[in-house]
């Protein structure tokens, strides 16, 4: 069964999120997309979409369908889900979720990676973040949940550059500048801009080549070393850096370091995505995914996008840096090779 994806829609309270969802829901191409949200009453949907209600499934005018989630996501992706099984008019191809604005989007990234139904049925495409041009530095200086939203998006779209407040090339640049150094991959516009459906969407299954290029951006990322100063309360506290290994892992190495990764880091590992050449398949490369405890169980690419064989894990972490990721890999390794030694004796004997 072909997975639907899902685009998370995070930003701080008042960051400009509804209106990207309402610019969203009037693209030709969004009609066939589902919705959810916190809270309906809270998030302010135009109301020229909504063209009528049962429950708490919206019905809105361009056929997408709005679920207001009351504290279960699970919950809403499966009431979605199941209605389409039921009613032709609410099929729909893709699922957009707009967060809290005081959400930590680790858990939800986990939760989509995690939560065996969920996983069924669905499949992460990407997290788009939206930072106000206008309060978005004061925002990240007072609330850390900020700067994780930012850390851990694939796109990034700056909102409110035409209000008072955000005016000045300076500025902007600093805001640039800023979220360039907690989060160097993201790919980022201009709230102004305008932009296709296709800007919700950072992976491309189909094409691996494309995969890498908009979903690991693995090049951007070139070391661990925090890029503010103390002066910026949250940001030193980030680490955003590619681990690249030549030689191929075997499986058992390799599921030694993801458990080994859930166990010691937990809720700092705040996003973990890679292309992996593992020794027993090495024709058919591994994509690991996962936030803070879980991992996503691997998936498996048909082919290699290039010549190129290099394992490539980006990590996004919070504390915790290259040295710490490097030691639990020579920590997998050893302990693989001495399972692995134990059973050839084991078998010799026998």
């Amino acid at each position: 069964m072909q997975r639907i994806p899902i685009t998370v829609i995070t930003g701080f309270l008042g960051s400009g999120k509804t209106t990207l969802m309402n610019r969203l829901l009037r693209m030709p191409e969004a009609g066939r997309t589902a919705v959810v949200v916190n809270e309906f009453g809270e998030i302010g949907l135009d109301h020229d979409l909504i063209a009528a209600s049962d429950d708490n499934v919206i019905l809105l005018k361009n056929g997408c369908l709005c679920c207001a989630m009351r504290g279960d996501l699970v919950t809403a992706l499966d009431k979605l889900y199941r209605r389409s099984l039921q009613d032709t008019a609410a099929v729909f191809d893709r699922v957009a979720i707009e967060t809290s604005g005081l959400a930590d989007p680790g858990p939800v990234i986990q939760l989509l990676l995690s939560e065996p139904a969920t996983v069924a049925r669905y499949r992460l495409d990407g997290v788009v973040t939206v930072v106000d041009a206008v309060n978005g530095e004061a925002t990240l200086d007072t609330h850390l949940e900020s700067v994780k939203q930012v850390a851990v998006a694939d796109r990034i779209l700056i909102s409110k550059l035409d209000l008072p407040g955000a005016e000045g090339a300076e500025r902007s640049a600093a805001l640039r500048a800023r979220i360039a150094g907690i989060n160097p991959a993201a790919d980022l516009r201009d709230g102004g801009e305008d932009f296709p459906a296709a800007f919700f969407s950072a992976r491309a299954e189909r094409d691996p080549a494309l995969l890498l290029k908009n979903w690991l951006r693995a090049d951007a990322y070139r070391d661990d070393t925090p890029a503010m100063s103390a002066a910026r309360p949250h940001d030193d506290r980030f680490r955003s850096f590619c681990y690249v290994r030549e030689t191929p892992i075997d499986e058992a190495t390799l599921a030694l370091f993801v458990t080994a990764l859930g166990d010691n880091l937990g809720p700092q590992l705040l996003r973990i995505k890679g292309i992996v050449h593992v020794a027993e398949r090495p024709e058919t490369p591994a994509l690991i995914h996962g936030a803070q405890k879980l991992l996503h169980e691997l998936e498996w690419l048909e082919q290699w996008p290039s010549e190129d064989r290099t394992s490539r894990i980006v990590f996004i972490t919070l504390d915790a840096g290259r040295p710490l990721i490097e030691e639990l890999m020579g920590f997998a390794e050893r302990i693989s090779a001495s399972t692995m030694r134990a059973r050839a004796h084991a078998e010799q004997a026998d």
